[in-house]
């Protein structure tokens, strides 16, 4: 899955955002006899660009897509110690649990 538009909120505030992002979604494979379940393992974001007003530890991100989007819980990876600027470089969020579509 992959968009242009995503943010980065701790509870209802948001505190950041990134551009042009990239999701991959890692799953476990659940046999169950003779047919396998997937499950949801964890997702990985990331973007080639972002801005920050705060250096969080847990995040919530939004990926906009369309009229809605879809949100989870995540940690960032490594952020530079720059605020109030756009970054050029890639931003890393590894999520666990489910990416909830919204609108």
């Amino acid at each position: 899955m992959n968009g242009k538009l995503g943010s980065i909120h701790i509870g209802r505030e948001q505190i950041g955002g990134f551009l042009d992002w990239d999701v991959d979604i890692i799953l476990n494979d659940i046999p169950k006899g003779e047919v396998s379940f997937y499950k949801l393992n964890k997702w990985v974001l990331k973007a080639r660009s972002y801005w920050l007003f705060d250096i969080p530890n847990k995040v919530t991100v939004r990926l906009y897509m369309g009229k809605g989007y879809f949100e989870g819980v995540g940690f960032i990876t490594h952020v530079d110690k720059i605020f109030d600027t756009l970054i050029h470089k890639e931003i890393e969020i590894i999520g666990e649990g489910i990416l909830e579509g919204k609108s």
